[in-house]
């Protein structure tokens, strides 16, 4: 046992307790004091942090903060949870690592964490290979025409709708991290040709899972080699509005656009307007800007447009793979070593 866990307080603030999280952190650390404190903040007030660097939205109900919930907060040196309530550092006076259960970090108030000098640590990575499998899904139901075929069924129509192969098709992944990496691997497992890039990349770099890795200021070449092309980037003053009505109309005429990532990185009504005009086939949106998104927005009845509510993600596994990546970074934290997933807060 490591003498340094002794009293070391960890809070869990997620919906539902995890007691295989529970077992796995205290049979490494029986000197932890391991507490559930469930906090989880309705999905328009996470939407609209995100859109406003973290700080919290006025006039947005969120979760009553209780008495006990202070007394432990107040305790509390490691976080795992989805959120970080307004006020942290009043809250949080001892913390010391935010665990989030989630990849996205937008949501965060970061230069409050800074100043705390609190580590944060995302859960990057842990969704890829269920949201990898939703991307192929979206993009065989528009080749094969599975819409079509559905709703000929339901109408009793016995008509021939034949799609197209993915195989031989050029995929380009805008941003090649966890995610990205997921589907480029299961992109190659359709004989799909694969396309890349990524923010460190160099001229003439390589990648195993890719056939071809570019810098990202190279994008706008690549984007009329590309049959689809999908965003995997996270939020930030980079991304902000990268797909905008040029970027749209430089993607190959007929190809498919799919954001899986963070709604801020697309110019809706451009969007829209590129799907109507016909130039692109079809878009996949997983995220919008606003969410839940308003039900007189334009992008319900955007023609071609595959829309779904932010589930990409399948939740079967992920409390495993959340457990995993918890109890490491809380090993790695207690012996000073880096953690899995750290952002730098220093550089933001």
């Amino acid at each position: 046992m490591n003498e340094s866990t002794d009293g070391l307080v960890v809070a869990v603030s997620v919906s539902e307790r995890i007691p295989a999280m529970e077992r796995r952190i205290m049979a490494a650390h029986p000197g932890v004091e391991l507490i559930w404190t469930p906090y989880v903040e309705p999905l328009e007030v996470r939407s609209s942090k995100a859109r406003n660097g973290g700080v919290d939205p006025e006039g947005m109900e969120t979760p009553e903060i209780t008495g006990e919930l202070r007394e432990a907060w107040a305790r509390t040196q490691v976080l795992v949870g989805l959120d970080l309530p307004a006020d942290a550092a009043e809250l949080f006076p001892r913390l010391e690592l935010f665990q989030l259960a989630s990849a996205g970090y937008d949501k965060c108030d970061l230069a409050t964490l800074r100043v705390m000098g609190v580590r944060l640590a995302t859960s990057s990575g842990l969704a890829a290979p269920s949201i990898a499998e939703f991307v192929m899904g979206r993009l065989l139901a528009e080749w094969k025409h599975f819409r079509t075929l559905d709703a000929q069924q339901h109408a009793h129509v016995w008509t021939q709708q034949l799609g197209a192969e993915g195989a031989g098709r050029t995929l380009g992944i805008v941003g090649l991290g966890s995610l990205g990496r997921a589907i480029a691997r299961r992109a190659k497992a359709f004989d799909m040709m694969v396309l890349a890039t990524r923010a460190s990349a160099q001229p003439g770099d390589t990648d195993p899972d890719v056939d071809e890795l570019h810098p990202a200021s190279t994008l706008d070449e690549l984007l009329p080699r590309c049959d689809a092309v999908v965003a995997t980037l996270p939020a930030n003053e980079s991304t902000f509005d990268m797909f905008d009505a040029s970027r749209f109309g430089a993607m190959a005429e007929g190809a498919v656009f799919v954001n899986v990532s963070r709604g801020s990185l697309v110019v809706e009504p451009d969007l829209v307007e590129s799907l109507r005009s016909g130039h692109l086939r079809a878009a996949v949106l997983d995220v919008t800007r606003v969410e839940p998104l308003p039900a007189d927005d334009p992008l319900w009845d955007a023609p071609n447009l595959y829309l779904s509510p932010h589930t990409s993600t399948s939740l079967d596994r992920y409390a495993d793979n959340l457990v995993d990546l918890a109890a490491d970074n809380l090993n790695r934290f207690v012996e000073g070593q880096p953690l899995r997933n750290e952002v730098d807060l220093a550089g933001r």
